[in-house]
């Protein structure tokens, strides 16, 4: 564990010290106030001999809670560490290999971010709390023979106490659980439901879904039963804390100063200032089994994606001048323990375009992900040129190539952003003359704002044809010795996919491109066509000559042919 937390804390601002100083200034401000009880008592009657006695009397307290408010240090503290560690795991996640995010839903990855790095802080949460503990007691020895007394019988009720909370938090700790799958239970069944609404009703299914839905329903209502239960006797552990302190202070208290053991209520306030804070540390522990679990779960996640291996983005020798053509001798690769890719060898010629065709999931795009190095872990050899990938910085790789897949990659904020997107220097003229190929000058014109439009989350303002346009004008912007289309045009309607086709062919010229279709058109007008099947190479070649000899080319042009052609990429 202290391992596991050391990596965890590496490079982070860890606040010990804050931390430390925040317990003591809070304890030190309760009992500066605590000190002003005899005062209290005379000024709320209005007995008081002199101006002096109310001024000492604001003066302490203003002191006191001064003090009490310094312990926000130990709370900045918390804040700047959890802050700290959510940058590292950022800047960590950016830099794992795709192949993490394949494994890794996005949820779970978001959280990582998100909310895990909450747990981080609760270990030193933990050593306030001690903090505060200790000073407490220290200050319990040193007071007087009555508080001593109080303080016993307090104790001794905490200790009896204690014992119902820590079962209570047992039992909370598993009705959250509880609580909380069959929320997500419930929750998964629902959307897809409503996701499914034209069906349902088209399918006359609305009883059979209700009839489902109340079963979902009714276990959630077993599970919050049984936490409302775990809660109830949690909370009645955290009053039986207060009900002890109450007696120990007023009960306790009366009796010794009627029997004159207790001259002065100063040191009955100090002791109920001693037991109020003692009560909220004893419900902190007894808490603590809970909150462990959650930061040994939340914390672990955290070191379990920093042990992740990075990407390394410059190891290599080779200047960014290798070029040539790319070509893949005996690569395999596995999702998991799927193999997709099986001994694929092929060459994509340079300065040309290049199909690839083959029926859904013969590896078409994830050769496409091995050549650009978007998957680095295969097996065999990558070359461009005469030399092996291995030998080139992935970052200097990388940057030779272009890409455009059938879903355009857009984040919220303006179209010019959008378009600048991974573009280094770009000035007005080059950006007016790409806007003008791609033909994004009306879809700029009809927004108000023109080029500082917000297209919104995901690109949702804009159609799938005009999202298309900007990761076509982003690539052009990029000025790649190598263009990667996949699928371009899969997800557009015929009449918008005749508009991109020209700034489709703008795009290629003079480039090396590569291209992912399912179109006969684009494959026959191609320089170079390869088949894939099964995970393997089953023909490549100029595409006349693979059309005489390949069975699944001769259907793919038959089935084009019926059909009177279509224009997709």
């Amino acid at each position: 564990m202290k391992k596991s937390l050391k990596e965890l804390y590496k490079g982070s601002n860890v606040p010990v010290i804050r931390t430390i100083l925040g317990s003591l200034f809070y304890v030190a401000g309760t009992l500066v106030i605590a000190t002003q009880a005899d005062s209290m008592a005379e000024l709320s009657v209005g007995n008081f001999d002199s101006i002096k006695r109310i001024f000492v009397y604001a003066l302490m307290c203003v002191l006191g809670y001064f003090c009490m408010y310094l312990s926000i240090i130990a709370d900045l503290g918390f804040v700047d560490l959890a802050n700290g560690i959510r940058k590292i795991v950022w800047k960590k996640t950016m830099n794992l290999p795709y192949r993490y995010f394949d494994r890794e839903g996005p949820n779970h990855v978001i959280s990582r971010i998100t909310s895990d790095p909450e747990y981080s802080y609760q270990p030193f949460k933990l050593l306030q709390m001690s903090c505060t503990l200790i000073a407490f007691l220290l200050m319990v020895f040193v007071s007087d023979a009555a508080v001593y007394e109080l303080a016993f019988v307090l104790v001794l009720g905490f200790v009896i106490t204690m014992v119902l909370m820590f079962v209570a938090a047992k039992y909370s700790e598993r009705g959250a659980t509880y609580t909380t799958a069959k929320l997500a239970e419930l929750t998964a069944f629902l959307a897809e439901r409503f996701n499914r609404m034209r069906f349902i009703k088209a399918m006359n299914s609305e009883e059979k879904e209700t009839d489902e839905a109340f079963e979902y329903i009714d276990r959630k209502y077993e599970a919050d039963k049984y936490n409302a239960m775990a809660l109830t006797m949690a909370q009645f552990g955290q009053s039986f804390i207060t009900f002890i302190l109450f007696v120990a202070a007023f009960l306790f208290g009366a009796f010794m100063i009627k029997n004159g053991s207790l001259k002065s209520t100063t040191s009955l306030a100090i002791f109920y200032a001693y037991g109020g804070n003692l009560a909220l540390i004893f419900r902190f522990f007894a808490q603590f089994p809970t909150v462990f679990a959650a930061t040994k779960g939340g914390s672990g996640k955290l070191i379990s994606i920093l042990r992740e291996h990075e990407e390394i983005l410059d190891d290599g020798r080779i200047e960014a001048g290798v070029q040539g053509d790319i070509s893949l001798s005996n690569i395999s690769f596995k999702y998991e323990d799927r193999k997709v890719l099986d001994g694929v060898s092929l060459r994509i010629p340079k300065g040309k375009v290049t199909t690839i065709v083959g029926p859904n999931g013969s590896g078409k795009s994830t050769v496409l992900k091995v050549i650009d190095r978007i998957y680095g872990d295969f097996y065999g050899n990558l070359f461009m040129g005469e030399e092996d990938s291995r030998n080139v910085p992935l970052k200097d790789w990388r940057e030779k190539f272009g890409v455009v897949g059938q879903n355009a990659a857009m984040f919220e904020g303006s179209i010019k952003d959008n378009i600048l997107y991974g573009a280094i220097e770009t000035g007005p003229e080059e950006l007016n003359a790409v806007i003008k190929l791609v033909g994004l000058e009306k879809i700029i014109d009809k927004h108000g704002e023109g080029l500082e439009f917000n297209v919104g989350p995901n690109g949702e303002k804009l159609s799938g044809g005009e999202q298309q346009r900007i990761a076509i004008a982003r690539a052009m912007l990029k000025n790649p010795e190598y263009l990667i289309l996949d699928e371009a045009t899969a997800n557009l309607d015929s009449v918008t996919e005749k508009e991109i086709k020209n700034s489709i062919m703008a795009l290629m010229k003079g480039r090396t491109s590569i291209v992912v279709t399912h179109s006969y058109e684009m494959a026959k007008e191609s320089d170079y066509l390869i088949v894939m099947k099964d995970g393997r190479v089953e023909d490549q070649g100029e595409p006349g000559e693979v059309l005489m000899r390949n069975e699944f080319y001769r259907d793919f042009a038959n089935a084009y042919n019926k059909q009177e052609g279509s224009i997709c990429f």
